[in-house]
């Protein structure tokens, strides 16, 4: 995806793979670059690297573009080839961070008439960003981790977040990264 955590995504697709039944399930694999574009790669090598996570890539070559046109109950309209289209059932969006973990595939999806595994718009959008998810659960009487949020205007007090907080505590984006 077109994220910073596209790799993480990658190779999250991997294991997906690796493990899906594939006598039961016809997978087409779908990958987006990190400028999001989507790709239908070689389905017999979609990724380069694949035994090393930390140099894991989309394998571009051979790729043809595609786009899911709001509408379209599922088909995939191949950019290099006009008259290609490929229709899919259900997708399992394997996506870290944003611009797919944060309901914005899952919108399209929705607007595609697509059927999709996973939470929804909404529920995507509310796990992804701390800061709200945190919010709802607290206010929903529902236990979670002391936190503190901060803004970039926001001066930032070691000593008074310590005291708050105490020690180790992690600090992170909001919009980014697993919590």
């Amino acid at each position: 995806g077109k994220s910073a955590e596209h790799e993480v995504s990658l190779q999250s697709a991997k294991n997906v793979v690796e493990a899906i039944d594939k006598d039961t399930y016809d997978v087409a694999l779908i990958g987006i670059d990190k400028s999001g574009k989507w790709l239908l790669p070689n389905k017999s090598q979609f990724l380069l690297n694949a035994h090393d996570p930390k140099l894991i890539k989309l394998n571009k070559e051979n790729e043809e573009n595609i786009a899911l046109v709001p509408q379209s109950g599922g088909e995939l309209t191949n950019l290099s080839h006009e008259r290609s289209r490929t229709a899919v059932d259900v997708v399992f969006p394997i996506l870290h961070g944003p611009f797919g973990e944060d309901g914005t595939v899952q919108g399209l999806l929705k607007l595609a008439g697509v059927p999709f595994v996973g939470a929804g718009v909404l529920g995507s959008a509310i796990g992804m960003d701390k800061d709200v998810m945190k919010r709802l659960l607290r206010d929903a009487c529902i236990s979670t981790a002391k936190f503190r949020v901060l803004r970039q205007e926001d001066s930032i007090d070691f000593e008074k977040v310590k005291s708050e907080l105490g020690l180790p505590f992690f600090v992170k984006p909001a919009n980014l990264g697993s919590s």
